[in-house]
């Protein structure tokens, strides 16, 4: 059997992607798409019900599970037509916030027990764990807005960083592992 996606990344770029796609885009973007094939040939409706379908299996895995894939694979910002003059013309992802104030709340009770942390300083945490190495705000940054110590921070943020993934056995890591299975035995991937 061969599946719809050469891997579980790929599936879950182009679900969680996916309504980034009901906007008209500018044709350049489309075509570049077009040109990647990473939608597998799904448009319209057939590609909207197969990103639905993958949503649903990683809804599946528990509240965790789905946080830490949301927070790694769905886009951070995304368009805006509100045409204020104030507008970027993009605006904060919602679901991307949402999952990574669940994960900060989580390490509340876990990655940082016994530890003083705002919810602020433990939501920048996440942010920066699953933000690029080149969009990171440094430790020292975080540490100064947040009214800490850089040391306090280092420590907090690395034992943040160890709980999501940093080693086999991370949150992220552990999700992966289970959608990947997942799909595999669904035939969304080989």
């Amino acid at each position: 059997m061969t599946g719809l996606f050469r891997s579980t990344q790929d599936a879950l770029l182009f679900a969680f992607r996916h309504a980034g796609q009901a906007y008209d885009r500018p044709l350049m973007l489309r075509m570049a798409d077009a040109a990647r094939g990473s939608g597998a040939g799904l448009a319209g409706l057939d590609g909207a019900a197969q990103a639905g379908m993958i949503r649903a299996e990683v809804a599946a895995l528990g509240r965790l599970y789905e946080a830490a894939l949301v927070a790694r694979f769905a886009d951070r910002s995304i368009p805006c037509q509100c045409k204020a003059a104030c507008c970027s013309g993009e605006r904060l992802n919602g679901e991307w916030i949402n999952a990574v104030a669940y994960l900060a709340d989580y390490v509340r009770t876990s990655a940082l027990a016994g530890c003083v942390s705002t919810g602020l300083l433990r939501r920048e945490y996440v942010a920066r764990y699953f933000s690029s190495k080149d969009m990171r705000e440094s430790i020292r940054v975080i540490a100064g807005r947040n009214g800490v110590e850089k040391r306090t921070a280092e420590v907090q943020a690395g034992k943040v960083a160890t709980f999501l993934g940093d080693s086999a056995q991370g949150v992220e890591a552990s999700a992966i592992d289970a959608i990947t299975d997942k799909f595999r035995s669904v035939g969304v991937i080989e």
